[in-house]
């Protein structure tokens, strides 16, 4: 992340043309705190907007775990794959072992550097798993994001084990497609949280039980939002 905010053009733009007097850089966006305008623009899908405002607040507090792992998760979303590692390597060397971030992080990497790895305890974090054959002794979740104007293309999906059951340590999260539909294949029976990520608005936390070789199918919609129907309200603090 440090050397995301050492490139300026990302923060700041020269003023304009006119050759009237000297002028400074100005920065882009409102005046404001801009954790909170960064927070807004990841509510609105708007990474480009975030990724401004995370870097604003990196470089006035470099040491800000949100802040880094929202540019992260922004990158991830634009497809900046570098820049995404590059944060997330970040969160992982200073964030707290049990912060859910560090573990997101964590999954993110490996499936980067290790791309065709695999376990029951520590399933692969990637949308490309859907390529993997399903395997009948576990279960899949599939579904589409349906937002107020129809198919949400490239949202991202966490899929968590619940703390305290045995399947506490899975993690999986990947985006739905351009078509809004998404799919996480070879899960280990068990009890988990459906939401997405930290740093972004909440929109869903639905507790989903998998059971072995269960082929679930769940849309997410406004039928069950969190502002309707929330399983984990202990984890919206």
């Amino acid at each position: 992340m440090t050397l995301l905010v050492a490139t300026a053009s990302t923060v700041v733009v020269t003023a304009g043309c006119r050759q009237s007097g000297p002028s400074g850089p100005k920065a882009i966006g409102v005046t404001g705190d801009p954790m909170m305008i960064a927070r807004e623009a990841m509510a609105r899908r708007d990474y480009n907007a975030a990724m401004i405002s995370f870097t604003e607040v990196v470089a006035r507090r470099p040491d800000n775990l949100e802040a880094h792992y929202g540019l992260g998760v922004s990158a991830s979303q634009l497809d900046r794959l570098t820049d995404a590692e590059r944060e997330f390597k970040w969160v992982v060397d200073h964030g707290a072992p049990t912060a859910q971030e560090v573990a997101i992080a964590r999954e993110w990497l490996a499936s980067r550097t290790n791309p065709g790895a695999s376990s029951p305890n520590r399933p692969l974090v990637t949308a490309s798993a859907d390529s993997q054959e399903p395997n009948p002794e576990l279960a899949s979740i599939s579904g589409r994001v349906i937002g107020p104007d129809g198919m949400n293309r490239r949202v991202q999906l966490l899929l968590k084990g619940i703390p305290g059951t045995p399947v506490k340590d899975e993690y999986r999260l990947q985006r739905s497609d351009e078509q809004g539909n998404f799919r996480f294949i070879n899960v280990v029976p068990g009890d988990y949280m459906l939401s997405n990520p930290v740093a972004v608005a909440m929109n869903w936390r639905l507790k989903v039980s998998l059971s072995r070789g269960e082929r679930r199918v769940l849309d997410l919609s406004a039928a069950n939002h969190v502002g309707v129907r929330d399983d984990f309200p202990e984890a919206g603090s």
